[in-house]
């Protein structure tokens, strides 16, 4: 049985319609002009609405409209009666308004019924498409709060080194990935990783790499060694056709020793404290994920008190506006050294401000990750 609304303001139409409908099965709601039929519309939600065109004050035709304009009645189905056969004036104009099907009177009743059943079973596929789509956004939901809780909320050692990041996904979940990580013994691991592709799968990858690093962290891995053991890890688990890329680094908090691997990612960049400048931290890597065998280059430099690393994923630096120019290394460079007398915080906040005054506030089309450790 449905709730189909009948709006007309002669009462022998409203009865002839109501009788067909109710044998039928559905229950009728008569509405006897326009503005009473729309307030039914709004406070009873029919599944269906009948609609006669020709009404004094309020016409069908502004009632469809007003109807489909409401975000809470636009789903619902409108036949429109039309006054005279091959008037066409009425029927273009009310299918323009919102209505979905038309008759024109007098109306034969299997031509009525047909057109109801069809109007019906649309609204019936309407509420299964929205049902679905309630069921998958409180799903999406909920990952989009699981990859929340996969970025790191505790600092290690926070009275020696600091820590800032931003996150910025294209899409609902996205595939990069920032970590800092306990070694142990005066030890910290940082990570930016890349996953291919966006959406669930690229989520799923990302949770099985923050995994298998917190793992194996531990004073006598290695950043080198860690991703030779991720690779083979992930080799087992993810398709063919996606892959990570990562950069891995192990500071010695009280040195300020850093051996860093860059498997296949953007060159994180140093900015010291004395001097403003910036560096390019050096090295080669493959991606993870794709080859059984793969090459990484380990490096390792000196952080000296006060000096700041950055690193970051490739939708930064391809970040693009209007003009499809992209941000590139130039420009992060020209703002790290801008701010290099800012907090580490301050200095996140104008990359992030800079790279948004590029694109004009356009839409990223990757995502966007960055972060900044300082050494204190």
């Amino acid at each position: 049985m449905a709730n189909i609304l009948v709006v007309d303001d002669i009462e022998d139409n409203v009865f002839l319609l109501t009788m067909i409908l109710e044998k039928l099965g559905h229950r009728v709601l008569p509405a006897y002009n326009g503005q009473a039929g729309l307030d039914a519309a709004r406070s009873e939600r029919p599944d269906l609405v009948i609609l006669d065109v020709m009404m004094p004050e309020m016409s069908g035709l502004e009632v469809a409209a007003r109807l489909k304009i409401s975000e809470a009645t636009r789903h619902i189905p409108i036949i429109l009666l039309t006054a005279k056969k091959g008037d066409v004036k009425d029927i273009v104009e009310g299918l323009a308004a919102g209505a979905n099907e038309y008759l024109t009177k007098p109306f034969h009743e299997t031509e009525l019924v047909a057109r109801v059943n069809s109007m019906l079973r649309t609204k019936e596929l309407f509420d299964e498409v929205a049902s679905a789509k309630a069921i998958m956004m409180e799903e999406l939901r909920m990952a989009q709060a699981v990859q929340e809780s996969l970025l790191p909320t505790v600092i290690p050692y926070p009275e020696q080194i600091q820590f800032f990041a931003h996150y910025e996904a294209a899409s609902s979940l996205g595939g990069d990935f920032y970590d800092i990580l306990d070694y142990g013994s005066g030890r910290v691991g940082v990570v930016m990783a890349d996953v291919s592709g966006h959406g669930p799968s690229a989520a799923l990858i990302v949770s099985m790499v923050k995994a298998i690093l917190h793992s194996l962290a531990g004073p006598q891995v290695s950043p080198k060694d860690a991703l030779e053991r991720l690779n083979l890890s992930l080799l087992k688990m993810i398709p063919e056709d996606r892959f990570v890329t990562i950069f891995l680094g192990a500071l010695d908090i009280a040195t300020g020793e850093l051996s860093y691997v860059r498997a296949g990612h953007p060159h994180a960049l140093v900015v010291s404290k004395a001097t403003g400048k910036v560096t390019r931290l050096e090295g080669d890597g493959d991606i993870i994920g794709m080859f059984d065998k793969i090459d990484l280059d380990q490096k390792t430099i000196r952080l000296e008190k006060g000096d700041r690393l950055l690193a970051y994923s490739d939708g930064l630096l391809d970040a693009s506006g209007d003009s499809g120019q992209q941000y590139g290394l130039p420009n992060l460079i020209t703002s790290m050294e801008s701010s290099a007398n800012f907090t580490g915080r301050e200095m996140m906040d104008n990359i992030v401000r800079d790279v948004r005054g590029f694109t004009g506030g356009a839409p990223l089309e990757d995502d966007m990750a960055l972060f900044i450790l300082e050494r204190l």
